[in-house]
């Protein structure tokens, strides 16, 4: 399984930063992920992606046979609260059809969030629609996505950072599943996340509208900071070597 660009765990293991992280799906079959996860935030929320299993996996060191003790559960949906903000978090394979933006719109509604952070595509997207803000932070690993490119309209959505799912360079090739963050995603932290932005995590800004079309992801993973009803994305992209950076506004109505 591949492992976080060495510039992203720089980025992340500042201490003391990042509040809260959240994992929105298959990231629980690597040790050392959550390990150092665990590390830049004590504070994490998990959902269950399809590769996931029902319950957090044990320690190392912890022996104990899983019928003998009380696992802890990964719920398929999770809602952090953060200033005035409520953070709904899932996995995109619980929706059907994938990716689909009215989909996205009704499970937001159904959770009752302002603020939506979905995985699963291993994609980075941020865009508002009917007054509510969807991300998905993407792979921090850059895992390998077998879809073909989806792209949906936009044209009814308040503003639309990227319409296509594909987006690395040509040089790209392919990545193993590692979604997070998810990030942010991870971590998403990482495929991520949730998770609050400090100015020294910013480097070069970059359009990722711009970027490529052509079947494999960048690494990614998001940073949210969030004053009362603000919401500031930082969108964070692994590409030919240097950490580019997007920023995103969402204020709620």
């Amino acid at each position: 399984m591949l492992d976080l660009p060495l510039k992203f765990k720089k980025l992340l293991s500042v201490p003391d930063k990042i509040s809260q992280v959240a994992l929105l799906g298959n990231s629980t079959k690597s040790y050392n992920f959550l390990k150092f996860v665990n590390q830049i935030s004590s504070n994490i929320t998990i959902v269950r992606g399809e590769f996931d299993n029902g319950h957090l996996p044990s320690t190392k060191k912890d022996k104990v046979s899983e019928s003998s003790r009380n696992l802890e559960e990964i719920p398929m949906n999770s809602i952090i609260r953060q200033g005035a903000l409520k953070i709904g978090c899932c996995s995109g394979y619980t929706v059907v059809p994938k990716n689909d933006p009215l989909s996205l719109l009704a499970l937001a509604r159904q959770l009752d969030v302002d603020v939506l952070l979905w995985g699963g595509t291993h994609n980075v997207e941020a865009y508002t629609l009917e007054g509510k803000f969807f991300v998905n932070p993407g792979s921090c690993t850059g895992a390998f996505n077998t879809d073909w490119p989806i792209v949906f309209d936009v044209e009814d959505s308040d503003e639309a950072v990227t319409s296509e799912v594909e987006k690395t360079p040509k040089e790209s090739g392919a990545r193993q599943e590692d979604d997070s963050v998810e990030g942010a995603s991870e971590t998403d932290v990482a495929n991520g996340n949730e998770l609050k932005a400090e100015s020294q995590f910013k480097e070069d800004e970059v359009n990722i509208s711009d970027l490529d079309v052509n079947g494999s992801n960048s690494p990614s993973f998001c940073l949210l900071d969030i004053q009362g009803t603000t919401c500031t994305l930082y969108i964070y992209l692994y590409v030919d070597g240097e950490v580019k950076v997007d920023k995103v506004v969402y204020e709620k109505e």
